[in-house]
């Protein structure tokens, strides 16, 4: 079994500029995924696609230069990342290289540990029919999320507001921590937008931080200074 985990790095992060190698706890931002994912031991290739010097020079520090820079056309917002993926899987294969796992891990995923990303390869190789996708759960059920229509706060489900917490249905959020996949299929994948059928990992909802925001970030930095002194 061959496997590669690809860290999308592009240089034009738009809400957190440069958040891709913004300095965390005292390293580049993808300095800490990179360590944990080199820990597993799982993966063949460590590929940060990236379409920038300074974070390629970031990653080449981290002992993972990268084997060749992404397409500007695909170095934007708006192109999906299992699109990217694609890509640097068929540009792999024009280099005589192929694999059979492919992980997406993101950059800001600080709190993730090895054996979260192990575990999670372990879980898709012994079911390959359904990518798996790092989740945590929102803390209430789908029937008693609000949705704000014409000015006020609606249930998605009024019917079942007053139900008890436990009949209802669990909610999950994506982790914006990292999926795994089939390479093939996504070699194979025409449109990198569509929905998939994700099978879930569950993360702790501590090691689930998605940095989107300033904000993110500045919880993500509480978080962390809370951790030492524990």
């Amino acid at each position: 079994m061959k496997r590669i985990a690809i860290l999308p790095a592009r240089g034009g992060s738009k809400r957190i500029p440069r958040k891709n190698i913004r300095p965390f706890a005292g390293q580049p931002a993808l300095t800490h995924i990179l360590r944990a994912a080199e820990a597993t031991g799982l993966f063949d290739t460590l590929h940060v696609s990236t379409d920038d010097d300074e974070i390629a020079t970031v990653a080449a520090q981290a002992g993972h230069p990268p084997d060749f820079r992404r397409d500007p056309d695909i170095a934007d917002d708006h192109t999906p990342i299992r699109s990217v993926m694609g890509w640097t899987l068929s540009e792999y294969e024009h280099r005589g290289e192929r694999f059979d796992t492919a992980a997406v891990l993101y950059a800001t995923a600080f709190f993730v540990e090895p054996q979260d990303i192990a575990a999670a390869v372990a879980d898709f190789e012994g079911d390959r029919d359904h990518p798996v996708l790092a989740v945590a759960e929102v803390g209430s059920p789908i029937e008693k999320l609000f949705l704000e229509k014409d000015g006020l706060l609606r249930t998605a489900n009024e019917a079942k507001f007053g139900t008890r917490t436990q009949d209802l249905t669990p909610a999950y959020r994506d982790a914006g921590a990292f999926a795994v996949f089939a390479a093939p299929a996504l070699m194979a994948e025409i449109d990198g937008a569509a929905p998939l059928k994700f099978r879930p990992f569950l993360l702790d909802r501590l090691k689930a931080i998605d940095i989107d925001t300033e904000d993110d970030w500045a919880f993500a930095e509480r978080l962390h200074a809370a951790r030492k002194t524990t």
